[in-house]
């Protein structure tokens, strides 16, 4: 597999385009341009990748066999677009939603989950195959929306409860205590809990949630091989 082919498939599991890939790992969009030029990522490179991305396979990047784990939900390489595309057919009687404050002066595109499997004791949802379905959200921070089940994180969020979650985290020092995240794991299960990093020598995260009665299977750990990303919940709402 080639750097280029490599990057693609970055670009489409974490990020939006080979730009936003260079600002998330911190090195500017010429010298990804170059790697992929010489078909090589040195080893700053890899460094950098694997500081933004722990889930990704070090061997992989290095040009092993190794293939790359599923990645998180994918953004959407036109987001951008589609989000002007809607705000274009609403200005004449609605105006763009303010990306800071997120007032609802307009609305923004954003990207239902459905189809997936909750997890460590959650309602079970239908049986079906994960799919994004785009909705209107009033906030262009709002990636994607989540239908919660269950009652593990009462009351702040209700069975049945949307909520709409911000772009993928990829450092587990990102995690802010006392509050939900949007976790996905490897096998594609999501739940909303409240995550925490016990430190780097410790292969599991740890898992909890707001509703005292409720318990989570294996004591809410979460083994960090199965953890594919986390997204922070931004905002809780009864009806879409």
């Amino acid at each position: 597999m080639t750097v280029e082919e490599k990057i693609s498939i970055l670009v489409e599991r974490y990020c939006r385009n080979r730009s936003h890939l260079a600002d998330m790992i911190g090195v500017s969009p010429q010298a990804v341009n170059n790697w992929v030029y010489r078909d090589h990522i040195p080893h700053r490179g890899i460094e950098a990748i694997m500081n933004r991305f722990p889930q990704v396979d070090r061997s992989w990047l290095r040009g092993g066999d190794a293939s790359l784990p599923s990645g998180p939900l994918p953004l959407p390489a036109d987001v951008d677009d589609e989000d002007a595309d809607f705000a274009a057919a609403f200005a004449a009687g609605q105006p763009e939603a303010d990306s800071e404050t997120g007032g609802a002066s307009g609305k923004a595109t954003s990207y239902l989950v459905t189809g997936v499997h909750p997890s460590l004791g959650d309602v079970p949802q239908v049986d079906d195959e994960e799919r994004l379905v785009p909705v209107q959200m009033p906030r262009r921070d709002v990636k994607y929306v989540f239908r919660c089940h269950g009652d593990s994180m009462l009351p702040r969020i209700q069975d049945g409860d949307y909520v709409g979650v911000g772009e993928a985290l990829g450092r587990y020092e990102e995690f802010r205590a006392g509050e939900p995240y949007l976790v996905q794991t490897t096998d594609g299960r999501l739940m909303v809990k409240m995550v925490h990093d016990p430190g780097p020598t410790v292969p599991y995260l740890q898992l909890s949630t707001e509703n005292p009665s409720y318990q989570l299977a294996d004591g809410g750990r979460l083994a960090k091989n199965e953890f594919r990303a986390a997204y922070r919940v931004i905002m809780v709402m009864r009806d879409l």
